[in-house]
């Protein structure tokens, strides 16, 4: 490694040594790590599955919930199903916080995302992190819905049983598209949220909000009321905003109050929804950093200083995107000797498919599946991936072996699984990113933590900074 002359990592060296970044600065050119990266380590691969697992011990998206609600819960006897981050990569550093916290998710936000920006812009948002951010995973399948569900739980989703965006769930008897919290295939949205419903039909465990952790969740107007949104905010204030000035502002408005919400969850989506349609171009991730950075710039500007100095921003994302081709899907409507031994539609996600034989037919199911395996392409065993923790420890949730069938389909990008049920709509544009699965590029995400005014302006050194590299930098 390179160090400074006060024998500190200089800025470019300590987002390498936090994980695998490698970027250039004036004096420096870049290089590769000289050693295994936390970045490397998380992606091992688990022996007998042959993939890498969410590191549900300490370094995932959902220990970052059991750390705020550890700082700021009221009931200190309320513990969560997974313990905290662990110490190195705690934004909090194990201390109580002197205001609010902000967690701003960025959707499809990934390591290597912002690991690439700052290669390629040694001056801009990403680079200027260095020192702030480390490496982290999502959890598994690496999906919005489940993702969200972990944050808001402090829970895996084998515990919490929101394992995909395509969910079947007993209770309903029928596969349900989480987002619209309507059975597959029917058009309208919100049809099983009745008076009865409640969030503890789809997850098992309570929100922080429910722990005595008191909070606010910001996020689209388009997405209240929603079944989804009160399950994964549940015991939250909703805060509903439209468009990014006014994210901006919401926020201002949010931390100017007297008396400040100690716990807020702000939700940005413009990056996955363009990646989805565009495919993960570098540009995207490039240009959305930069209005990220806007966002906090506009807050810091708008905050009097004390409020500035006193709330801490966590940013991370839920997941990263790869590309995916539609002529690599493996689509089973169209398939209809796999049908046959199907005992409901496939659930789960496009890059991490769920598939449940009809009785008698789970040999015959394994045999067609991996015929249709593509090279790099995994089929496992479910309950062998349950033992093994891909979903998360033990407890789990009583239905988990019921929501995640059988077998497990994890296809390499840019492929994926494809299933549109009978007489449904197939997409008018097709999708050229998606996540779901165990790859880098879509398990790492990144955990970076510092004032609105560090992270606005990360040219200007942070408390991390070496003096040497002080002297080096300007604005």
């Amino acid at each position: 490694m390179t160090h400074d002359d006060k024998g500190e990592l200089s800025t470019p060296r300590r987002l390498a040594a936090a994980g695998g970044i490698t970027v250039s600065d004036r004096s420096t050119a870049s290089a590769p790590l000289g050693h295994l990266g936390a970045a490397d380590r998380l992606m091992e691969k688990h022996p007998l599955l042959g993939v890498p697992l969410p590191a549900y011990g300490g370094r995932s998206l959902p220990n970052l919930a059991g750390t705020l609600a550890q700082a700021l819960g009221r009931d200190a006897a309320e513990t969560l199903p997974l313990p905290p981050l662990a110490a190195d990569v705690d934004p909090l550093k194990g201390r109580a916080p002197e205001g609010p916290v902000v967690v701003l998710l960025v959707d499809a936000l990934g390591w290597r995302a912002l690991e690439g920006s700052a290669e390629r812009h040694p001056e801009g948002t990403a680079a200027g992190w260095a020192g702030r951010a480390r490496p982290i995973t999502s959890v598994f399948p690496t999906t919005t819905t489940v993702a969200l569900t972990s944050l808001g739980t402090g829970a895996s989703p084998g515990q919490h049983g929101v394992v995909g965006h395509r969910v079947y769930l007993p209770h309903f008897g029928t596969v349900v598209e989480l987002l619209r919290m309507s059975p597959l295939g029917v058009h309208g949205s919100e049809t099983l949220v009745g008076p009865d419903w409640s969030p503890s039909l789809v997850s098992g465990v309570r929100t922080v909000f429910r722990r005595g952790v008191p909070g606010l969740a910001v996020s689209r107007a388009r997405f209240e009321g929603t079944g989804f949104t009160r399950m994964i905010y549940d015991g939250a204030d909703y805060v509903p905003f439209s468009t990014i000035s006014d994210f901006a502002l919401t926020l201002v408005d949010l931390l100017s109050r007297p008396n400040p919400s100690p716990l807020v969850y702000a939700y940005w989506d413009d990056l996955d929804l363009a990646e989805h349609s565009r495919g993960p171009d570098p540009r995207l991730v490039d240009l959305e950093l930069e209005r990220v950075g806007s966002i906090l710039s506009f807050v810091a500007r708008h905050l009097d200083r004390r409020t500035v100095a006193a709330t801490q921003f966590v940013l991370t994302g839920d997941h990263g995107q790869v590309p995916l081709d539609a002529q690599r899907q493996l689509v089973v409507d169209q398939d209809p000797e796999l049908l046959s031994l199907l005992s409901r539609p496939p659930s789960g996600d496009r890059r991490a498919t769920y598939f449940s034989a009809r009785s008698g037919n789970l040999g015959a199911l394994r045999a067609a599946l991996t015929d249709r395996l593509p090279p790099g392409g995994r089929l496992l065993e479910m309950p062998d991936s349950v033992d093994a923790g891909l979903f998360g420890p033990a407890p789990r949730h009583p239905e988990l072996p019921d929501r995640v069938g059988d077998l497990l389909v994890l296809l390499p990008s840019p492929g994926g699984v494809n299933y549109t049920v009978p007489g449904g709509r197939a997409r008018s544009h097709p999708m050229r990113g998606a996540h779901g699965g165990l790859e880098a590029d879509e398990l790492l995400i990144p955990l970076v933590s510092g004032t609105a005014e560090e992270l606005a302006h990360p040219s200007r050194p942070g408390p991390h900074v070496s003096s040497a590299h002080r002297r080096g930098r300007s604005r």
